[in-house]
């Protein structure tokens, strides 16, 4: 028994950093020169301590029989625990100092991206300081790549000042801030000798009516000014963070009004399809544009709505007419489709028209609920916004805006990017080949005529027209719905894509669904199968919210008799 104490103790001793280190602070054999190397340093000594600290544990624990010590070997115990105690104190204490060095370097970091002679919300910074702390030790907790630690931190500082109730929404500040100074002469809660007097000349004196509600009409300008800097700050930051997005969002100064996408609402999902002969970067990772990858041009960080009118117009019409096809070498943007049926059939056409294999061709699919405010925008609001400049350059380019514009007939659901968006964990990316193997064309034996294969669009206007009469749904299409859904898009809902799947035809269903484009201005209008997807989806899910019964439910929706 005695020999396990005596054990104890010697391993206690031989946590004792300061017999191993000299007195400028070293240890010998180890260079420290730098922060980064300390830190390593003292890492390597710490699992040397733990190692030991194990040991102790494991002797302590058999060491029952503490009658056999004397006084004095159980002072020496008592002494070494406490300066044990101490050590990991001290370590605790460097470790938590480390933390908030890191925290504070990267909202440094993060301030810094704002830009040259741009102001700084200090006084907002300083007051969202513990929440920007927190999406800083969450981000770096869940995150596997310090490539991309930096734009993931302002990309969710963004969203939370972007969402209704977000962490760093300005409201949680500008309310703060004007409870604190609620007590003034024209608050009744103030009930000083000044309210009633202010009161009085309200209502007697039209003239000083007219001063205050300008007064108080300048006061919520200015804080609306003062909201829109915040979010403008995070855009800023997002938009030169390395490998980080660039949103679309209007500068204040600029006349066009912003799209809403969070109000009027961007699809759930939206798809990409590209092979080997698309433009710019398209893989399982990233999706970016020929301007992106070309870093000598330096502009691929410019939002499209910041720039002068025509240039974004020219650049609109030039990415548009050429669709997937030849790059415009100066082209920020990429398309996306809030069809599958329309990224279908663009797989199916490019396989022809290139002379792809099915493995080659892939199809992205991405939730846009993963991605923040602004990361997409809908190409009819973007040509209805910069028509006016189309009309004025006249020409081709004015025949395309309007064409795009008036025949609703090829209206595809298009969504824009810009520049590079990270998709990881956001999407799935599949192969055309994945589709055909999971059962695409006996599910839709149309899709497989060879007759069709070399069009796209037109053969999608075909494909609708013969879909859109009403007809009936078979158990064996529901059950190939579900197959290639669970095949294809494990990383979605189920029943999601099921839905997606089944609507590409126009079914008999039980119940009334809610036809969602009649509320929709002219520019977010979907295309049918969209259109009757959301339809159908938000009609079914309301009626029970357990999706685990989700095959009965959509036999039950969907008219199978």
């Amino acid at each position: 028994m005695a020999s396990n104490v005596d054990a104890i103790t010697d391993l206690v001793e031989g946590l004792r950093l300061t017999d191993n280190i000299y007195n400028d602070g070293h240890i010998p054999g180890h260079s420290s020169s730098t922060p980064q190397g300390s830190i390593q340093l003292l890492i390597q000594t710490a699992k040397l301590i733990t190692s030991q600290a194990k040991q102790i544990q494991s002797l302590a624990s058999s060491a029952i029989e503490l009658d056999s010590l004397d006084i004095t070997g159980t002072y020496s115990l008592y002494r070494s625990a406490n300066e044990l105690t101490e050590i990991t104190r001290m370590l605790n204490d460097a470790a938590e100092r480390l933390k908030d060095a890191t925290e504070l370097s990267i909202i440094s970091h993060l301030s810094s991206l704002r830009g040259r002679g741009e102001a700084q919300p200090q006084n907002i910074l300083s007051h969202f300081d513990k929440e920007i702390r927190s999406i800083i030790q969450s981000v770096l907790k869940s995150s596997s790549d310090n490539h991309c630690i930096l734009w993931k931190i302002a990309e969710e500082c963004y969203n939370q000042a972007t969402i209704t109730y977000g962490k760093l929404h300005p409201d949680n500040y500008f309310i703060t801030r004007g409870e604190a100074s609620l007590q003034w002469p024209y608050d009744p809660d103030y009930q000083a000798e000044e309210y009633y007097e202010h009161e009085e000349l309200m209502q007697a004196d039209q003239g000083y009516a007219r001063m205050f509600e300008e007064k108080f009409q300048r006061m919520l300008e200015e804080e609306r000014r003062n909201k829109q800097s915040w979010v403008d700050f995070w855009v800023a930051v997002l938009n030169n963070c390395p490998n980080g997005p660039t949103l679309f969002n209007p500068p204040a100064s600029c006349k066009i009004k912003p799209f809403n996408s969070r109000g009027t609402g961007i699809p759930q999902y939206l798809f990409r399809a590209f092979d080997k002969e698309s433009s710019g970067r398209n893989d399982d990772k990233v999706i970016a544009s020929i301007a992106s990858s070309i870093e000598a041009l330096g502009n691929s960080r410019s939002d499209l709505l910041s720039l002068p009118k025509r240039e974004a117009t020219v650049m609109l019409h030039a990415h548009l007419d050429n669709g997937y096809c030849d790059g415009y070498y100066s082209d920020n943007l990429m398309s996306w489709t809030s069809s599958l049926l329309f990224a279908i059939q663009c797989a199916i056409w490019r396989r022809r028209k290139f002379g792809c294999s099915s493995s080659d061709i892939k199809i992205c699919v991405v939730n846009t609920k993963r991605f923040p405010q602004g990361q997409f925008m809908p190409d009819m609001w973007l040509l209805q916004e910069y028509l006016d400049t189309a009309v004025q350059m006249g020409g081709k380019t004015q025949q395309f805006f309007n064409f795009r514009l008036k025949d609703e007939r090829y209206h595809n659901g298009e969504y824009l990017s810009q520049g590079s968006l990270n998709h990881t964990g956001r999407s799935c990316v599949i192969s055309l080949k994945l589709l055909e193997e999971s059962g695409l064309y006996n599910l839709y034996p149309e899709l497989g005529d060879v007759k069709g294969m070399d069009r796209w669009a037109k053969r999608v206007l075909e494909l609708r027209q013969g879909w859109s009469t009403e007809q009936g749904t078979t158990p064996e299409e529901i059950e190939l719905a579900s197959i290639i859904a669970r095949k294809c898009f494990d990383n979605f809902e189920t029943l999601d894509m099921i839905l997606i799947l089944l609507t590409f035809k126009a079914r008999k269903i039980r119940g009334n669904p809610k036809d969602g484009n009649k509320s929709r201005p002219e520019w977010d209008r979907r295309p049918d199968e969209v259109r009757r997807y959301e339809s159908v989806a938000e009609s079914l899910k309301s009626r029970n919210s357990s999706m685990n019964r989700w095959t009965w439910m959509v036999k039950e929706f969907f008219d199978c008799t």
